[in-house]
């Protein structure tokens, strides 16, 4: 990729964190964008709970630059922002945090029963909805609980989305009137929004791309979505992140909430209130952070409460994530251990050998629905799990027909009646999230 000539400038921010950190971004990100082609980066950070620094590096599409006024969709950091406004309204009154949203919003699929009576806007924000991620993901195509809410973690969009009906038959308002009003206007943000804004200007779409640099096909979001396609420019979103370090309008009480563990997802990670939480580092700092993880969308906020520091970087490429992880490692001091924890898995024990000779049988390309689909592949004797746009991660064989990723996911092969693999389903903490059939 051609790096700009308006790249090549100083970095220079001066103790944050515990180190000096004055940096030759000539020499150091456009060398992470040319290894993982990625075309544009656009980094936020906070210092002493200010904006300090917002800037974008690189093409918003190959050929056109990038700058401070880039438009980027920025996927799942759609929900810190949501959980924002919600919590407004909590503090003001509007809605309880623990009242059942049934009251407001009833699901076509769903009917009056016990588990949708303990739906509410805390279990939601901290996914502990019950619902898989998104319905059109499943063999049935239709909503359901599959667990009590609030007994166990399943990261759900389709909560947020549930929550985002519930508060605008409650309050009357649409969720785009609600941040305008509550959120965005009085802090001056002219552009951010849920959906695409048709006053802003089409020539600032940041476009998302593959390891290879070709664009995925794109349009920004017209379609409201409390879980994703929020658009924002850097300095926006990170002064969202800055106003919520100092203590985002709302009660103290519901401010701890959202810090606090509601549920465990892993060791030392949990969810508050539409954040990831580490309750404690090694140095005694507090952290949350969320990540975003589109096609050609990959996006990461981290914010210490207790400093009042914080960073937001976006991105437009598969590879994004290793830019956002080597630029948090390299300016905040508790970086490493921030990915350490995050990205810990359990790795576990092979129970069953397959012969190499039947390897072949379990690879394919499978489709979850149109224009989504995994890949089985094999590799050194082994099967792995290849997702476009993630890590590829290995199968671990329990079974013939079980294999696990880590303590999270779980594989399930089936056999058709000519006893072929040709259906692949994907479990999530036990749940069965995703199923996928071979189309190749």
């Amino acid at each position: 990729m051609r790096i700009p000539s308006y790249l090549f400038l100083l970095f220079t921010i001066c103790s944050f964190g515990q180190k000096e950190i004055s940096f030759d971004l000539e020499k150091i990100l456009p060398t992470w964008q040319q290894e993982y082609k990625v075309p544009a980066v656009a980094v936020g950070i906070i210092k002493n709970g200010k904006v300090s620094y917002a800037k974008v590096f690189g093409e918003q599409r190959i050929g056109v630059p990038a700058n401070r006024e880039s438009i980027f969709t920025v996927a799942s950091l759609t929900k810190p922002i949501f959980a924002t406004v919600v919590l407004n309204i909590i503090s003001q009154g509007d809605l309880s945090l623990d009242e059942p949203l049934y009251k407001y919003h009833l699901d076509p699929d769903l009917k009056v029963d016990t588990n949708l009576k303990k739906l509410n806007a805390r279990f939601v924000l901290s996914h502990q909805s019950g619902f898989v991620n998104w319905r059109n993901m499943t063999l049935s195509k239709k909503l359901a609980f599959n667990f009590e809410p609030g007994s166990q973690y399943l990261y759900s969009g389709e909560g947020y989305e549930y929550l985002r009906k519930a508060i605008t038959n409650k309050t009357g308002e649409g969720l785009p009137k609600l941040a305008e009003g509550l959120l965005f206007e009085p802090l001056g943000l002219k552009n951010i929004s849920f959906t695409w804004n048709p006053s802003w200007d089409t020539d600032k779409v940041v476009y998302p791309h593959n390891k290879n640099y070709e664009e995925y096909k794109y349009a920004p979001r017209t379609e409201l979505n409390a879980a994703a396609g929020l658009l924002t420019t850097i300095e926006d979103y990170t002064k969202v992140c800055s106003y919520i370090l100092n203590g985002a309008s709302i009660s103290e009480s519901l401010f701890n909430d959202m810090m606090t563990p509601q549920v465990k997802v892993k060791e030392n990670l949990f969810y508050g209130l539409g954040w990831e939480v580490i309750p404690e580092l090694s140095n005694g700092e507090s952290v949350i952070m969320h990540s975003g993880n589109e096609n050609g969308i990959k996006t990461f906020v981290v914010l210490l409460p207790k400093s009042k520091k914080g960073m937001v970087i976006f991105t437009n490429a598969d590879e994004g994530f290793k830019v956002y992880q080597k630029i948090v490692t390299s300016y905040l001091d508790e970086g490493e251990e921030i990915f350490e924890i995050k990205s810990k898995k359990l790795v576990p024990t092979e129970k069953y050998k397959i012969s190499a000779d039947l390897l072949k049988n379990y690879t394919g390309t499978f489709e979850i629905k149109e224009n989504v689909t995994f890949n089985i592949e094999e590799e050194n004797g082994k099967l792995k799990l290849v997702i476009p746009g993630q890590k590829s991660t290995k199968l671990v064989a329990q079974s013939e027909k079980v294999f696990l990723v880590d303590e999270e996911l779980k594989v399930e092969f089936v056999k058709d009646y000519e006893h072929n693999f040709n259906t692949v389903i994907l479990y999530q903490y036990c749940v069965k999230s995703y199923e996928g059939r071979r189309v190749k």
